[in-house]
């Protein structure tokens, strides 16, 4: 009893500590920012998503009130889930009004009103009838990726939040569970669609890309309206031609060329030095995220078979997580891409082995486990296994659908196939990239003859431009040396990351940064980088 008694103590000391620095960061923020901005229904307005994301909010400080600016609007922060009843409603109308933890944060950047989603029974009515609408033209997988409302494509977006939601690996259209999440879903779109129609909406800021977070995003892209996603490390817009954060790996090639040629073998021999950190098994390497590495020194018995037979290893993904964060893949999900690999186990004579990564999420491990069962041809490798083993034991291609091992692999000599045209590596020809699921089949008939010529220089160029040009000292000089100062990746989404900003904070990196939101915004550009900053790359800094 006594020690439980020592630990709620020890819980609320910290809870008090939390919420002191959230007050401060409040009181911060007021002396800075506009807090009681018009609003008025005829007023503009630049919609802000509302999330706990803590280290996020000094994002939204900045580029909230830079619209609000530029669109003489006020700024408005909405719920991204619907309300389960009506005790969860009157809590958030109150945390709201008393301005509670991140409640107060919104509003001492300036958000003068919050929201969530309530539907009138018109509008529930009118997504009863879409939803059994398009639920009655689902035949398979692919449908429900490409269902569009009202000319919006938002099937991916449903796709992805149901695996995220309940942890399955893939969609079964049968189940309830399935048409009761399609039901969810029609409904946010008939809410934001009328929203839109009522309101005069001049912005959007949002965390996500992808799940049904992004409805309200796609709605705004498709008429036209500014749209940005925002956080600490990087802020994006987004457009009809680019519906997606993180896919400036497109523009790779075109933005290397226009670099200093100094810079460019600088940055080059820069990208293969953390490439060779990398394999030398050093955790973290350009990855915050990573704790865990697939590189380490570490060996168990021998993992492949002494066989003539081609040897494919299969690097899995996480199931739940965006499988179309990128744009869409070959196949519906991961599972689906599992599946056709291990009906292609059956047609081929290789030796066929499957790993997941050391930093797997729960609930992967068992899926891997029953799928292996289903096909006995595929060989599960222990995740600790360490790729420089499976290489030197003679491993010959490796398969993945957007995963690093693409340029990973490649830079140790082995083909990778990625079963995506959106992949990160799509822009290079350091890997095959299947065009669709018969050449892909084409291609792992023929593995045999197989023939490609590595590059590795277009590799350090690929590194480069994704991890060191691309920074992400957006807000901090170092983020990662923010991140080691606050205890890790994770402690950043909580009120830490206040404390920290507080405590780097100058009125010259508040201009600076304030400058370069607006420069950014009024540029058009995809992407929020150093020629927004005026931090150039030059040899003299190239380093830091």
């Amino acid at each position: 009893m006594l020690v439980i008694f020592l630990e709620k103590i020890i819980i609320r000391i910290y809870s008090l500590g939390f919420f002191l620095i959230t007050n401060k960061f409040i009181r911060h923020n007021l002396s800075l920012f506009k807090p009681n901005r018009s609003n008025r229904n005829s007023d503009p307005i630049v919609l802000m998503e509302l999330n706990d994301m803590h280290s996020a909010h000094i994002a939204y400080s900045y580029i909230g009130n830079s619209l609000a600016d530029l669109f003489g609007a006020q700024l408005k922060a909405y719920r991204v889930s619907s309300f389960r009843n009506w005790r969860r409603s009157v809590l958030f109308r109150v945390a709201a009004t008393i301005g509670w933890k991140y409640f107060g944060v919104y509003r001492s950047f300036g958000v003068n009103e919050f929201f969530g989603l309530q539907l009138s029974h018109a509008q529930q009515k009118r997504a009863n009838a879409l939803c059994t609408d398009v639920l009655r033209k689902i035949s398979n997988k692919r449908d429900i990726e490409e269902i569009s409302l009202g000319g919006i494509w938002v099937g991916d977006l449903i796709y992805d939040t149901f695996l995220n939601n309940f942890k399955l690996p893939t969609i079964d259209i049968s189940k309830k569970i399935f048409r009761d999440h399609m039901l969810c879903s029609i409904e946010k779109f008939v809410f934001w669609s009328d929203y839109f129609d009522q309101t005069n909406v001049k912005a959007i800021c949002v965390s996500h890309c992808v799940y049904d977070l992004a409805i309200p995003l796609r709605i705004a892209i498709e008429r036209g309206i500014p749209s940005f996603q925002a956080n600490l490390t990087h802020i994006y817009r987004l457009n009809k031609t680019n519906y997606f954060a993180y896919n400036d790996f497109f523009y790779f090639p075109e933005r290397f060329a226009q670099l200093p040629h100094d810079v460019q073998e600088v940055g080059k021999s820069l990208a293969k030095e953390r490439i060779e950190r990398r394999f030398k098994g050093e955790v973290g390497v350009d990855m915050s995220y990573s704790t865990k590495s697939s590189f380490t020194g570490l060996r168990t018995g021998k993992v492949l078979r002494v066989t003539n037979r081609k040897k494919i290893l299969i690097a899995t993904h996480c199931f739940f997580d965006s499988p179309h964060g990128y744009g869409p893949p070959l196949f519906p999900d991961f599972y689906e891409w599992l599946d056709f690999l291990g009906r292609m186990t059956e047609e081929t004579d290789y030796d066929w082995y499957i790993k997941i990564h050391p930093d797997y999420r729960q609930g992967t491990k068992e899926i891997i486990d029953n799928f292996v069962k289903g096909y006995p041809k595929i060989t599960l490798l222990p995740p600790s296994t360490s790729h420089h083993q499976i290489i030197s034991e003679g491993i010959d291609v490796a398969l993945t659908c957007v995963g690093t091992i693409g340029f990973e692999y490649a830079a140790l000599g082995i083909p990778v196939i990625n079963a995506s045209m959106n992949n990160p590596h799509v822009a290079y020809n350091f890997n095959i990239h299947a065009k669709d699921v018969d050449h892909y089949r084409n291609l792992l008939l023929s593995i045999d003859d197989i023939k490609i010529k590595i590059n590795k220089e277009e590799i350090y160029e690929y590194y480069f431009m994704k991890f060191i040009f691309n920074t992400e000292n957006i807000f901090f000089e170092d983020y990662e040396g923010f991140l080691r100062d606050i205890g890790g990746y994770n402690n950043q989404f909580g009120p830490i990351s206040y404390k920290k900003w507080l405590s780097d904070w100058t009125p010259e990196k508040h201009s600076e940064i304030s400058e370069s939101i607006r420069k950014f915004i009024s540029s058009g550009d995809y992407r929020m980088d150093s020629r927004h900053t005026g931090k150039q790359f030059l040899i003299d800094n190239i380093n830091t």
